[in-house]
């Protein structure tokens, strides 16, 4: 319906404006022609009749229909010097139309740089001048998207002769993180071939060790990549049409199936502005769909993690720091300006909340921090954070992790830098993968000096590596390590040792079968340490198989 009502909209272009005696003849020829390429046009491109901005589409039919109309004037006029008798046709009612709605494109256009102030008042933001909630290190986002999506490309198996991994997008499932991607076909054939897509792709974006998992349950026959009517863009659009679909995201519910969540927005200053009016539910088997109005977004499924699309939260991060005093204020002086420090925002748990984070610079875009924002994703609120003034940024962050002599050495990439409160401070959290995207350990970095510290690769969990070396960096006695118990005093003599090339010992007492681990770079005394040695330290709880040791004392070195 939404697009025969499109088809019919355009064609309102199409009039012919020579109301002389064969203006019937000439309004069907324009028809005739137009109608079928407006049809296949509006099926293919799904245009938004978000009025009223959906005017300056009439611009498609206008300006064609003015060239052509104008050219048979033309004829006419050259005609009427050699017979008097031929009435000359006016050029003035094809140019007006043209005109009149080119003005009104024009002015959509310039709008936000007119009322920039009122992009900034569309954000709903809070300025907080406290910590953000204390990480829940159990549930920090260590696996970064290239590390999903390596390891979703290996789980697809034969089915890669017919699809491949779709867009991951991360989101909360049962209270822990994960990448979810949708199995989407390879073109034209393979959709002609199957018609229904068998599953998603799960992997975990807390644990590297995790297994990604290939979920099949119902076949889903409206996905962004199938053809004609079953796609689900199409599919929204049909009854949809009159709003913006901003994103769509395939989400898992609380039986753990698969669904779309479409979200639908409109503009509210010229094209821009852009707020989210509602979101709708696709069943991806059925093609069900529910509509739930923004003002019902108390009332959504519980399983909903993100609403807001990550490019939307972006740019209300841009319009909160840019244009504080307005546009000119931007472009000339820059008075209390701060913008993005870069053009993505991550999505991360703060406490119990799913929100979209971003650090904000100056426009130097030099490394220090003005703050950072939690957006949540649901109700579009965003937090500004501002006691990290002065702090280093995600890009700071980067460079300092990149010239750290471990990271050099293992040819590792930082990746995702995420800001989180971990032990009272602001902490960047940043993965490191191979070349291969493959995901090999975390760097954890201090923003208030650029203090970094490496999880030994080689460790059973290389983040409880990393936040134990860091906990003994700031001084935290007794730190719990990824939310468990704090460390136990463990004294005794030492039964074996032995030194990995990255540095870390390993160790077992006399009369124990426990094997300890600890880093050099903490520790350095305890590379010269020998067995007999009679020794105490700090145990973190056993993660598979192995006890990080900290606070190490060798009572033989003592003397």
């Amino acid at each position: 319906m939404v697009v025969l009502f499109a088809t019919l909209f355009m064609s309102l272009g199409l009039i012919n404006l020579n109301f002389g005696r064969d203006w019937s003849h000439g309004q069907i020829l324009r028809l005739t022609i137009g109608l079928p390429i407006l049809f296949v046009y509006a099926y293919v491109v799904m245009p938004p009749l978000v009025f009223p901005q959906a005017f300056t589409l009439l611009l498609l039919t206008l300006v064609p229909n003015a060239v052509y109309s104008t050219l048979l004037a033309a004829r006419t006029a050259i005609a009427s010097r050699r017979v008097v008798s031929i009435r000359r046709t006016p050029f003035r009612p094809y140019l007006v139309p043209v005109a009149v709605v080119a003005a009104f494109a024009a002015i959509l256009i310039a709008a936000p740089y007119v009322d920039a102030s009122g992009l900034r008042d569309l954000v709903d933001v809070t300025v907080a001048n406290e910590l953000p909630p204390s990480a829940d290190i159990k549930h920090v986002r260590v696996v970064p998207q290239e590390a999903a999506e390596f390891a979703g490309n290996k789980v697809i198996g034969q089915l890669g002769a017919y699809y491949r991994v779709g867009d991951f997008n991360v989101q909360v499932t049962g209270g822990k993180l994960v990448w979810v991607a949708p199995l989407e076909f390879q073109g034209l054939v393979q959709w002609l071939a199957r018609r229904t897509s068998p599953g998603v792709i799960v992997v975990s974006a807390e644990d590297p060790d995790g297994q990604p998992e290939l979920r099949m349950r119902a076949p889903m026959r409206y996905i962004p990549s199938a053809l004609f009517n079953d796609n689900l863009y199409r599919h929204v659009y049909m009854r949809y049409g009159t709003e913006m679909i901003l994103e769509t995201t395939l989400q898992l519910d609380d039986a753990g199936n698969p669904q779309y969540l479409c979200t639908l927005g409109r503009p509210t200053i010229g094209w821009s502005g852009t707020v989210v009016t509602g979101v709708v539910i696709v069943d991806p088997a059925t093609g069900e769909m529910r509509r739930i109005d923004r003002s019902a977004f108390a009332a959504l499924p519980a399983w909903v993690s993100r609403v807001y699309p990550a490019d939307l939260a972006l740019e209300y991060n841009a319009w909160f720091g840019e244009f504080v005093h307005g546009m000119w204020n931007f472009l000339i002086e820059k008075r209390d300006v701060h913008v993005p420090a870069r053009d993505e925002v991550f999505g991360l748990l703060a406490g119990s909340r799913f929100v979209w984070f971003v650090d904000h610079t100056s426009p130097a875009s030099d490394q220090s921090m003005t703050g950072f924002t939690y957006m949540d994703t649901v109700t579009g609120k965003v937090t500004y954070y501002t006691s990290s003034g002065g702090e280093f940024n995600s890009r700071g962050a980067e460079d300092a992790v990149a010239s750290n002599p471990v990271v050099r050495q293992g040819k590792l990439f930082p990746t995702q830098p995420l800001l989180y409160n971990a032990f009272g401070q602001n902490t960047w959290v940043v993965p490191l993968v191979a070349e291969t995207g493959k995901y090999q350990t975390v760097a954890l970095v201090q923003a208030k000096n650029g203090h970094v510290v490496v999880g030994s690769s080689s460790s059973p969990s290389p983040q409880d590596d990393a936040f134990a070396q860091y906990a003994t960096f700031l001084g935290v006695a007794g730190a719990s390590v990824a939310g468990g118990p704090p460390a136990r005093p463990e004294r005794g003599r030492i039964d074996r040792i032995a030194v990995a090339p990255d540095g870390t010992v390993y160790l077992t007492l006399q009369g124990s079968h426990a094997v300890y681990t600890l880093d050099s770079r903490d520790v350095p005394t305890a590379l010269l340490a020998r067995s007999g040695d009679a020794v105490t330290f700090g145990a973190a709880a056993e993660q598979g198989g192995f006890s990080h040791g900290t606070e190490f004392e060798d009572a033989e070195l003592a003397r």
